[in-house]
């Protein structure tokens, strides 16, 4: 059966919403009827496991672990003349146990939902959930006070792959957990701690599937599919939250699983490395820029790893996002040295794109003039596909596709818009603007022009939400 997301069978009903959690469901009541949990018995509990409950032990391993020490505790209340706990009340226990250390407290039962998008944090006793329908609505408390909540976030930001630091002296942080989960926290220059967290809903996605759900159309899905068969470099633009990642891992799903592929991040985003997707990619080596530690040493940027890269011997090479100095070497890898490689860029409007290019290189302070960048940008000939998200029905789709060519009669590149904005929903076919040597290239990848001026380009308007 095809799956999506997290394994959830492909059917309308895997995408309608469940009902929400009763209060008494989230978490909020774990010790004392509705007063909320007892953190100081849940930090007890963890900080005598604390040298066992390490980060490789096994989770059944772990469960078992904190279930004897439950047991302990428990033990001592009776022993104190307290009243035990009921066994409903200890079972959250050590759920709320184990969640503190190997899971996101008590968001957690948030994140095993299919229908949460992202979570926003401000302070410990605010938090707002945002549904994949795009209501919001009030969460639990995270800790006691602020103190307790940066404690947590410090022992978050070591689960990360590289480590991070968060503190006086690094007071942003960036860091991607596992199961698709991406952290973001700001303190220090708040008045209070901010969390930030996104959920990754469509990790295992094809762009078949983001047809069935209205993202792409019909033409759409075979124009993109040809596309990275014949090995065309492919930049996906669009806004913050857009889906540019969730499309990229579409696209990248259609590489032949026998290619190499390099992925270079800022904070792990992709996953196309993770054990339960060795069946479309066999061979993956992802790596993520590092921070400098709190001397100032370690430092590893996305633009020292681009070149670095190259020598692994990549088939393709895909940017999680350009944001700086990597865009330069990138466009040098579409151009030389791994064609038919993937980046994101953050742009409100695909003409926006050339621009961008100029202003990334500004930023990063490359020494090379915009004819240098669009030259380059140009003769590395990548497909722009932007995507959008419609705020209203919280709904994602492709709008336009555009060919870019070397520059000609003017310093920016030549543009071809193959696909234009329709009134609503995915691209249509912009009449057939594409240049003969892509056609011929996309027809020998088992592209039918007819999808350029066929009725199965009608956009359905829906989008993955």
């Amino acid at each position: 059966m095809s799956t999506i997301g997290w394994g959830d069978p492909l059917s309308p009903s895997s995408f309608a919403r469940p009902p929400r959690p009763r209060t008494e469901d989230k978490g909020e009541a774990l010790l004392d009827g509705e007063a909320g949990p007892d953190w100081a018995v849940i930090r007890e509990i963890s900080q005598n496991l604390v040298d066992v409950l390490n980060d490789g032990v096994d989770r059944q391993r772990a469960r078992e672990l904190i279930e004897a020490e439950v047991r302990r505790w428990m033990h001592d209340q009776m022993t104190s003349g307290r009243l035990a706990p009921s066994a409903a009340v200890q079972r959250r226990l050590v759920q709320a146990v184990l969640d503190h250390r190997f899971g996101l407290g008590a968001l957690q039962p948030f994140l095993e939902r299919s229908d949460v998008e992202n979570i926003v944090v401000n302070g410990c006793d605010q938090t707002w959930i945002t549904y994949t329908d795009g209501t919001k609505m009030p969460g639990p408390p995270v800790a006691e006070n602020d103190e307790r909540l940066v404690e947590w976030i410090q022992l978050l930001a070591r689960r990360g792959n590289t480590g991070r630091e968060f503190s006086h002296a690094s007071p942003l942080l960036d860091v991607a957990l596992s199961d698709g989960v991406r952290l973001a926290v700001v303190h220090w220059v708040s008045r209070r701690p901010h969390l930030a967290i996104r959920v990754h809903r469509l990790v295992d996605v094809t762009l078949a599937q983001l047809t069935e759900l209205g993202t792409l159309t019909e033409a759409l899905e075979g124009f993109l599919r040809a596309a990275i068969l014949a090995r065309r470099n492919i930049i996906v633009c669009g806004e913050v939250n857009s889906g540019k990642t969730t499309l990229v891992r579409a696209l990248a799903n259609e590489i032949p699983p026998e290619q190499r592929i390099i992925t270079l991040e800022s904070d792990f985003e992709l996953f196309l490395d993770d054990p339960k997707l060795a069946h479309r990619h066999h061979d993956v080596v992802a790596l993520e820029a590092r921070q400098a530690n709190a001397e100032g040493a370690g430092l590893v940027r996305l633009q020292d790893l681009v070149p670095a890269c190259l020598r692994l011997n990549p088939d393709r090479v895909i940017v999680g996002e350009a944001r700086q100095g990597e865009l330069a070497p990138m466009l040098e890898v579409m151009y030389s040295g791994a064609r038919g490689s993937m980046c994101t860029l953050h742009v409100h409007r695909p003409e926006h794109v050339f621009n961008r290019v100029v202003q990334l290189g500004r930023r990063a302070d490359l020494g090379l003039s915009p004819e240098d960048l669009h030259l380059m940008f140009g003769m590395a000939e990548p497909l722009i596909v932007h995507i959008e998200r419609d705020t209203e029905r919280n709904a994602r789709y492709v709008t336009e596709v555009m060919e870019v060519g070397p520059p000609a009669d003017s310093a920016e590149p030549t543009r071809n818009h193959i696909f234009i904005p329709a009134s609503e929903g995915p691209g249509t076919p912009a009449g057939g603007h594409i240049s003969a040597a892509l056609l011929e290239d996309l027809q020998a990848h088992g592209f039918d022009p007819a999808l350029l001026t066929g009725d199965d380009a009608v956009p359905s308007g829906r989008g993955w939400t």
